[in-house]
C-alpha cells in the first residue's frame, strides 16, 4: 500500500500526509492518547476522541482538519464521528475543555492537603512533571489555548471561559509565591509566577526522553533554578 501524499492547504502550507497511526509532530502518540484518555473518562471513545481532536487540531490547524482523518485515528468511519460529536466547532470547544481538565487535575487533585510550606513546590513537580511526561499532548494543548487561536475559532464567551480557568490556576500559585516574594519586591509576584510557570511549561519543550537526562534530573534542575530565582535556598 502506497502513503498518502503530502497536501497543500489553500494558502501553501503543507499538511502532514492522512495516517491511521496517532502521530504528531512526526512521533506516535498512542500512548498518550490512552493515558490521558483514560484518565479523563475511563478510556471512553469520547475521551479518545476529545484526546485525538487535540493534536490534530493544533497540527493542521481548525480550518484544516479533515474529520476523516480524526475518525481513522480512532478507528472510526467518518459518519460514526457525528454521532459523538455533532460538529467540529464543538468538538474544538470540548477538546479543550477536556484537556484542561486533565492538566489542571494533575496538578491540584489533593493538593490542599499538602503542607502548605510545600505546596508550590508539590505544584512544580507535577506541572513540570506533566508538560515533560505528555510533552506532545502538553505542546498541542499549548497552541490551542493561545489567545490568538481563542479569538480566531472560539465564541467570545468561550474564549472568556478558557481565560478565567488558566487565571485562576495562575492566581492560586501566586498567592503561594506570595509566601516568599513580598508586594514589595524588586519583582513582584504576579511577574515571578508568571516566570515560574513558564519554567515548568518549557519541559515540554526542551526536555528530550531520549537524552542522557532521566526525568527525575530534569525534574530536579527546574526545581533549583525556581528556588534560585525565588531567593530560597536550595
Amino acid at each position: 500500500m502506497t502513503e498518502p501524499k503530502t497536501r497543500r492547504t489553500r494558502n501553501g502550507a503543507r499538511l502532514p500526509a492522512d495516517q491511521t497511526t496517532p502521530r504528531y509532530l512526526g512521533e506516535n502518540i498512542e500512548k498518550d492518547l490512552r493515558e490521558v484518555s483514560e484518565r479523563t473518562g475511563g478510556g471512553t471513545m469520547q475521551s479518545r476522541i476529545l484526546v485525538a481532536a487535540i493534536a490534530l487540531f493544533a497540527e493542521r490547524g481548525y480550518e484544516n482538519l479533515n474529520m476523516r482523518t480524526l475518525a481513522g485515528w480512532v478507528g472510526l468511519k467518518a459518519p460514526t464521528l457525528y454521532n459523538y460529536y455533532a460538529s467540529k466547532e464543538q468538538l474544538l470547544v470540548e477538546a479543550i475543555e477536556l484537556g484542561m481538565t486533565d492538566f489542571f487535575s494533575y496538578i491540584l487533585d489533593g493538593i490542599e492537603d499538602v503542607p502548605r510550606e510545600d505546596r508550590l513546590f508539590e505544584i512544580v513537580r507535577r506541572h513540570a512533571g506533566y508538560k515533560m511526561r505528555h510533552r506532545l499532548i502538553a505542546r498541542a494543548n499549548d497552541r490551542l489555548i493561545d489567545p490568538q487561536f481563542a479569538r480566531m475559532f472560539l465564541p467570545e464567551d468561550t474564549a472568556r471561559h478558557f481565560s478565567g480557568r488558566m487565571a485562576d490556576y495562575r492566581h492560586t500559585v501566586e498567592e503561594l509565591v506570595r509566601d516568599y516574594v513580598a508586594d514589595d519586591a524588586l519583582v513582584s509576584p504576579k511577574v515571578a509566577t508568571i516566570a515560574l510557570l513558564s519554567q515548568c511549561d518549557r519541559m515540554a519543550y526542551w526536555y528530550d526522553p531520549g537524552g542522557s537526562m532521566t526525568p527525575e534530573q530534569a525534574l530536579e534542575q527546574v526545581t533549583i533554578l525556581i528556588r534560585r530565582m525565588l531567593g530560597i535556598a536550595a
